[in-house]
């Protein structure tokens, strides 16, 4: 029972950050405990993080060991050697900006960076007293929020003078922020500003997409239609290339090599088949940096929603919500607004209402993901309540479509093979 408890207890939000190639460099870890439904309170920072780093295993994720994890320390669990319960090798400690730090702290820095371990600075600012702080650090971050250019360019500044840490521009939330951190001189972002497509922007859907977006009506069938299915599969090489391969690796270990669909659903049913094709569709539509990001955050929420479902009385629509999570990045991942995009999908008009915004029965469940991956946890457990759901179902089910996710995209082959 214990074991279920801890398991049960926790929320990992992973926040990541982009290099200026919209390339992943690693990711923010954020800590929620969800044993009380209306919110957790800890007696002090550090029992966060050790929550934080005794579950971190369970959290893998979308860049494997070379996304660096940056994970919030306060002075005393360094001076108490916790950050070596994480691996060195991608590790970043982040504290906050500390005038005129003890030499203690200072020197228990050194040994740290000495064995591997990279430093970040919280909220940096460029205060009297904390050079020495700054001067150690590798990484420098820089909250957005209610600076305009000129502070922006300041604190880039004062940290540049100060070394050679990279700096790290936080609450990105639109692409004209992102546009003034980079003039500033940041060249990592953290935001949600990728979640976003271009305000402005005039790009229409292509053939090449619609097509794509086609064969999610093949495969929605309870069934599955061989006759339809099998050449629509079979006429796209990089769809079949993946699926194949997919199949062929160890998250399915079959006893003999999958050379076909049918074949696959034979050993593996329908269901799970029909899950996985769509995400090889989504994926494949969208083979950019930026766009493996958010296809394996919209993986995550269609997971979510679904096993959510299945464990809170929602048996009926877990089909349903696994669409609706699947598809609710789909403006950002083909910058297209999502009422151009809805037109082209096979979702029933409550979901198309939803994901272009509207206020329904599915609406919620959009909201109970966004405030996960915001970390406000006090709105998670609004939402959970809001939706009749425990607080234990929804911890189980986001861990859980972390290892689903996880499985799909450990066996995905480098885009470039498949282009």
């Amino acid at each position: 029972m214990s074991d279920e408890r801890t398991y049960e207890s926790i929320f990992v939000a992973k926040q990541p950050i982009f290099d200026t190639h919209n390339k992943t460099w690693g990711y923010m870890m954020l800590f929620r405990d969800s044993e009380n439904a209306e919110r957790a309170i800890f007696a002090d920072n550090s029992e966060a993080t050790m929550n934080l780093v005794a579950n971190l295993p369970l959290y893998g994720g979308l860049g494997g060991n070379e996304a660096r994890l940056l994970i919030h320390f306060t002075p005393e669990d360094v001076l108490h050697g916790i950050p070596h319960a994480v691996p060195w090798a991608n590790t970043v400690l982040i504290l906050e900006e500390i005038t005129s730090p003890e030499e203690t702290l200072m020197v228990a820095l050194r040994d740290l960076k000495d064995e591997g371990y990279e430093i970040a600075i919280n909220n940096f600012e460029g205060k009297p007293g904390c050079e020495k702080l700054a001067e150690l650090a590798d990484v420098l971050l820089v909250n957005m929020d209610g600076k305009d250019a000129t502070d922006l360019t300041f604190i880039a500044a004062k940290g540049k003078k100060l070394g050679s840490a990279r700096l790290i521009a936080k609450r990105v939330e639109s692409a004209d922020d992102l546009a003034l951190a980079k003039e500033a001189g940041f060249s990592l972002f953290h935001g949600f500003f990728f979640k976003r497509p271009p305000t402005e922007s005039g790009r229409k859907i292509t053939s090449s997409e619609i097509t794509r977006l086609k064969l999610f009506e093949i495969i929605e069938k309870d069934e599955p239609d061989f006759d339809a299915l099998a050449p629509a599969i079979e006429a796209d090489v990089a769809i079949s290339y993946r699926l194949l391969n997919f199949l062929n690796s160890a998250n399915f270990s079959f006893a003999t090599t999958v050379t076909s669909i049918r074949q696959a659903v034979v050993l593996a049913g329908w269901k799970p088949i029909r899950n996985w094709l769509r995400l090889i569709i989504l994926t494949d539509m969208t083979p950019s940096a930026k766009s493996q990001e958010l296809s394996y955050l919209s993986a995550h929420r269609a997971k979510l929603f679904e096993t959510a479902a299945l464990g809170g009385g929602y048996e009926e629509e877990s089909d349903k919500l696994f669409m609706l999570g699947l598809f609710s990045l789909l403006d950002a991942l083909l910058d297209t607004k999502m009422n151009d995009i809805v037109k082209h999908l096979p979702v029933d008009n409550k979901i198309k209402e939803a994901l272009c915004g509207a206020t329904n029965q599915y609406s919620p469940w959009l909201s109970l993901a966004q405030a996960i991956e915001s970390s406000d946890w006090d709105e998670v457990g609004a939402k959970a309540k809001a939706l009749n759901l425990l607080p234990g179902t929804v911890a189980v089910s986001y861990q859980h479509a972390f290892t689903w996710a996880d499985a799909f995209f450990s066996s995905e082959p480098e885009n470039e093979l498949v282009q």
